[in-house]
């Protein structure tokens, strides 16, 4: 493709060349202009295919170059050695989908307690609990395809991991402080079905720009991100340990009996075995499933 991109380059500007001779003849120069036109369009085409096929953006760059100087391009071209992948920035979208799995797993286990505490049997809501299901699952997925991309290793995931459990109980502790109707603008942010959409394309583009990494296969030397199933469960352990502080205090007694009749119900309700079919210990993870119209 590199070849392609220079010979069109090379061709568009070899009739640079004859529209300034045919300056004194405005039909030649005008139907010059157009095959010009049409060149670039075709050479545009051309280099989006390469980058698109994983050829570095430098190579296409030096191929256009080459072209329009009227340089011949050969198999033996020296070509530059590619930018190093912009590894900070993907360690950011991992923190950063990891720090929003947290707060979406805080905000669920503290709205099943507010639901539970104000006498709601069930989920009040299922398609809207289904889709923040979706989101998580699609978030998660998004980060261990990008972690395992950019190779992050083992320490890195390992202090996200690490930080996951206090930011989670802090999180949860300043929900539950929330009222039901001040927790439901901040949990209905997650029910919509553009979070999963917006993954699913960053999913391709990072399988598009990233060909020689199978970001579907697990790392054996490192630890992916905890699951929206761990961090629900891990969740759902800090708020029954502090009803049980809140009893011992002797505050929440009811509270607790009230969360421990409610959450396994509401748990399994909302978060079923897809999860598991990707979070399993033997199964590799594996792309965000398209189940079908996002409700």
């Amino acid at each position: 493709m590199l070849h392609r991109v220079h010979q069109l380059a090379a061709e568009a500007a070899r009739l640079q060349h004859h529209v300034q001779s045919a300056a004194n003849n405005s039909a030649t120069r005008i139907d010059i202009l157009a095959q010009i036109a049409a060149l670039d369009r075709d050479r545009d085409l051309t280099e989006i295919q390469a980058r698109a096929r994983g050829v570095p953006r430098s190579w296409v760059d030096l191929a256009r170059r080459v072209g329009q100087t009227g340089d011949a391009w050969t198999d033996e071209q020296l070509l530059p050695t590619p930018l190093p992948k912009t590894k900070r920035r993907s360690i950011a979208r991992v923190i950063a989908d990891t720090t929003q799995l947290i707060d979406m797993a805080a905000i669920t286990v503290a709205r099943e307690h507010l639901l539970a505490t104000s006498g709601v049997s069930g989920e009040p809501e299922p398609a809207a609990a289904q889709q923040v299901r979706r989101n998580m699952v699609a978030i998660w997925t998004r980060a261990v395809a990008t972690a395992t991309s950019i190779g992050m290793g083992r320490t890195q995931r390992a202090d996200i991991s690490r930080t996951t459990v206090d930011d989670l109980e802090q999180r949860l502790g300043h929900y539950l402080q929330y009222s039901l109707e001040d927790l439901d603008p901040q949990w209905r942010r997650y029910t919509t079905a553009t979070i999963a959409a917006a993954v699913r394309r960053s999913l391709a583009s990072l399988r598009r720009t990233d060909r020689g990494t199978n970001t579907a296969n697990t790392d054996t030397d490192g630890e992916h991100p905890p699951t929206p199933k761990a961090l629900l469960a891990q969740a759902r352990h800090a708020l029954r340990t502090t009803v049980v502080d809140r009893s011992e205090s002797g505050a929440g007694t009811q509270i607790g009996a009230a969360i421990t009749d409610a959450l396994p119900h509401m748990a399994a309700y909302c978060w079923d075995c897809d999860i598991d079919t990707l979070v399993s210990g033997t199964a590799a993870p594996q792309a965000h499933r398209d189940t079908g119209p996002d409700p």
